[in-house]
């Protein structure tokens, strides 16, 4: 991406640093990991850049990278390092996942909201990234043919790309089945559905992957608010909730605002060499209204 992103990621987080200084004092949390030398986190395997295996089965990512940046962080001042357990979360397990203290946190695309903090009892931390929610099409399709009752797009159900859909278009042009992007990514190859939606930068990620010809046979198509805005997407760990995980809250968001290794693998996933569609959704995103 080009040097406005950076400039405002860098910008939001010394934001950050200034409101979570460098010092904080370790609750439950902390505390627990630190006894048990270990922390699992909770890693998907179905999102490019994030959390995904690569062609040798290994898995890597943002997520992957920052889990074992933040034991090296917690094991400062131990005579013993803090190890990394990994756990695959989805969809549907990433809140249990960490309500029931399977995981310490979860790492993921995980669209920060009031709502979802009070629904499944979690906290989220400060977003480290930002996109919007799109539909990847077949070539030739326009929002004009979708709004017009022309096109069947599909979604994964109960997530924020659903709801952003719901609030744009007529139910019955919605189909959500799907239980996973690359499962309604192959539907729309596969000429079940005209298009499928989830947030733009995950839906290239699939798109490369599938080897898809982004030139020839696809395009996007950004879902736009009555305000002409996208529906933006901020992504943040998920924590434990109440008020006694607060103190684990305020640690992640100052390992985000400070730690200089956090920062750099920040920058080798999500700022550098993205795609101009990402940049582009970033920009609508972040500008004024």
């Amino acid at each position: 991406m080009n040097s406005k992103l950076k400039i405002l990621i860098a910008s939001s987080l010394a934001l950050l640093a200034t409101i979570f200084p460098q010092k904080i004092s370790h609750a439950q949390t902390e505390e627990t990991i630190i006894r048990r030398e270990l922390i699992y986190v909770g890693v998907r395997e179905d999102s490019y850049w994030f959390g995904s295996r690569n062609d040798k089965g290994e898995r890597e990512g943002y997520c992957v990278d920052i889990a074992y940046a933040l034991a090296e962080r917690l094991s400062a001042n131990q005579l013993d390092p803090i190890r990394v357990r990994l756990v695959t979360s989805t969809v549907q397990s990433r809140w249990d996942m960490v309500k029931s203290g399977q995981v310490d946190l979860e790492c993921g695309p995980n669209t920060i909201s009031a709502e979802r903090e009070e629904k499944h009892g979690i906290n989220f931390s400060a977003p480290f990234f930002i996109t919007a929610t799109q539909v990847l099409a077949q070539r030739g399709r326009t929002e004009e043919d979708v709004n017009a009752g022309k096109a069947m797009v599909g979604v994964v159900r109960n997530t924020s790309n659903e709801s952003d859909l719901k609030s744009a278009y007529p139910e019955e042009q919605i189909e959500n089945k799907f239980l996973s992007r690359q499962q309604g990514i192959e539907a729309l190859a596969d000429g079940e559905v005209n298009g499928f939606a989830s947030d733009g930068t995950l839906l290239l990620g699939i798109a490369w992957a599938m080897n898809f010809d982004m030139e020839k046979d696809y395009t996007f198509i950004t879902i736009n608010q009555e305000n002409g805005r996208p529906f933006c997407a901020g992504y943040g760990f998920i924590l434990p909730g109440g008020k006694e995980n607060s103190s684990w809250q305020r640690y992640i968001n100052d390992f985000l605002a400070n730690d200089k290794k956090a920062q750099r693998i920040q920058r080798k996933w999500l700022l550098d060499g993205l795609s101009e569609n990402s940049q582009m959704l970033y920009d609508a995103c972040t500008q004024e209204s």
